[in-house]
């Protein structure tokens, strides 16, 4: 019996560190931008083309137009 529980707990212990060593991936994070044609624009065209979120510029430059810049997964 002795014998028994010994290799069900060397089992345990190696099904507990095989699980710390597969190797966790996280998705990355790509950018787009395009020029603004207003923020509800901007955040459905990013989510349908990309599935991703968009915002427009805030503060820009006066000769510089406003910019859609999308998030979203690779």
């Amino acid at each position: 019996m002795a014998k028994l529980s010994t290799f069900c707990y060397v089992l345990l212990l190696l099904m507990i560190s095989c699980e710390k060593m597969v190797p966790m991936i996280e998705a990355k994070d790509c950018y787009k931008a395009w020029d603004c044609k207003g923020d509800e624009r901007c955040r459905t065209d990013c989510q349908n083309h990309f599935k991703g979120q968009g915002v427009c510029d805030l503060f820009t430059a006066p000769s510089v137009p406003k910019q859609c810049f999308c998030v979203h997964p690779c």
